[in-house]
């Protein structure tokens, strides 16, 4: 018997509010969780889990099958899954661990502006002026936000988000390119998972196989469970079911909640606080992903 799909009952825009609020609460929740367990041991218990989740959802959706990719898909699906498993996942714990849940999720949050960019060069399309200004606003308030030398923001720290936030724009831009037709959603998205839980796992295993071990406090496994269920498999499993009825034109504004949420649960949980100039510097970096992801009617 198969499970309902969301998005018949319940609006995609609600979705993907939902998913966009997830994901942001991965960042503060992330900095919990690295308070107890090095940042490759809790992305390798993290994605166990999520990938974990995944499968028996799909299992429970008689939709198993579809998790093993076609024989000629095998290769792309690889390099999709690095760029927007482990690259990307090492790069947000680091980033949070060095600059706090705050920076980091506006930071790499700037994935989707990115994207439109890669995207457009890897279709050989010269980029719009509308992006190109969106970009160069975005640069703009990333110098607000890290204010080298005035915000004691550990500069190391934002450049990891960046590269982090660069690696799943050319994830996205090759799920569009590869993936739409030949690679279901959710197909992708359990590689995802597994590369990130092997490449992490192999990585502590060689740097110190103690940090596998997760010897947690009853606030770090409710962070660990958090991140691997609610911030990670139930965000893919609503991804999968909303782009069904909400086309990606529509879904891509409710990005710019995440690095939103992102900050205000870092506040209120962490109590992390952003200056004046800082939440300028935000408000920019949101103004470019707008300016980029939507189109006029």
């Amino acid at each position: 018997m198969r499970a309902p799909t969301p998005s018949r009952t319940v609006p995609g825009e609600v979705l993907m509010t939902l998913v966009a609020i997830l994901w942001g609460s991965a960042f503060p929740v992330t900095r919990v969780l690295l308070e107890e367990m090095p940042p490759l041991g809790a992305a390798a218990w993290r994605t166990l889990l999520a990938a974990s989740a995944v499968a028996v959802f799909a299992a429970a959706r008689g939709e198993f099958r579809t998790l093993i990719p076609a024989a000629g898909m095998r290769g792309r699906l690889l390099v999709m899954a690095f760029l927007g498993g482990p690259l990307f996942l090492i790069g947000l714990n680091v980033s949070v661990l060095l600059t706090g849940a705050s920076i980091a999720s506006f930071v790499t949050g700037i994935y989707p502006l990115l994207a439109v960019a890669v995207a457009a060069l890897l279709l050989g399309e010269s980029l719009s002026r509308r992006v190109v200004g969106a970009l160069l606003v975005a640069v703009v308030g990333l110098v607000l936000l890290a204010r080298p030398g005035g915000a004691h923001v550990e500069l190391l720290g934002v450049f990891v988000a960046l590269g982090a936030a660069v690696s799943f724009a050319v994830y996205l831009a090759l799920t569009r390119l590869w993936g739409s037709v030949s690679l279901p959603f959710l197909t992708i998205a359990f590689w995802l998972l597994v590369a990130s839980m092997l490449v992490t796992g192999a990585l502590q295993l060689v740097i110190d196989p103690a940090g596998l071990r997760p010897d947690l406090s009853a606030n770090g496994w409710v962070a660990l469970v958090w991140l691997a269920l609610p911030a990670s498999a139930l965000p893919h499993v609503l991804v999968t079911s909303t782009l069904r009825s909400l086309p990606a034109s529509r879904a891509a504004p409710f990005l710019l909640v995440m690095p939103v949420s992102g900050a205000l649960i870092a506040a209120a949980l962490l109590g992390e606080r952003l200056d004046a100039i800082q939440l300028m510097g935000g408000a920019l970096i949101l103004l470019g992903i707008a300016v980029a992801t939507m189109r006029s009617r």
